[in-house]
């Protein structure tokens, strides 16, 4: 098993709200050499919230951050989406502005050889609109 060093911060801002979403900011490397991990889907991240499935939590959308410059390579980092879960009458939640939520991150995939990577880390995100 290959070990994944996993860095969160809040991608919530003033400026830009998106509605219904939690942001959160995430860098994913290597740990043997540092390198990032490239071309992550939603499907690679998961998400857990301490009060668990009272939450009702999914990653809605998962975006990876390109460097600046002339050739724009990816950077290993993304911006995850999260957003509450339908309830089973097709309500939905609104986050609460001002209220902080604190999350676990985990990173997990197979690579050819099936070498399964995985690695997690928690972050506390303030929520600045619904």
């Amino acid at each position: 098993m290959g070990r994944l060093i996993v860095e969160a911060v809040s991608g919530e801002s003033r400026f830009v709200d998106v509605a219904g979403r939690l942001v959160v900011f995430v860098s994913v490397t290597r740990q043997e050499d540092g390198s990032p991990v490239l071309g992550l889907k939603a499907q690679h991240f998961r998400i857990a919230p301490p009060a668990g499935s009272v939450y009702g939590l999914a990653v809605a959308g998962v975006d990876e951050a390109k460097w600046e410059g002339m050739q724009s390579e990816s950077a290993g980092c993304y911006s995850l989406s999260i957003a509450f879960q339908a309830d089973k009458n097709g309500g939905t939640r609104e986050w609460i502005e001002g209220e902080f939520y604190p999350l676990a991150i985990q990173v997990r995939f197979t690579e050819s050889g099936s070498k399964v990577h995985s690695g997690q880390t928690v972050v506390r995100i303030e929520s600045l609109g619904k």
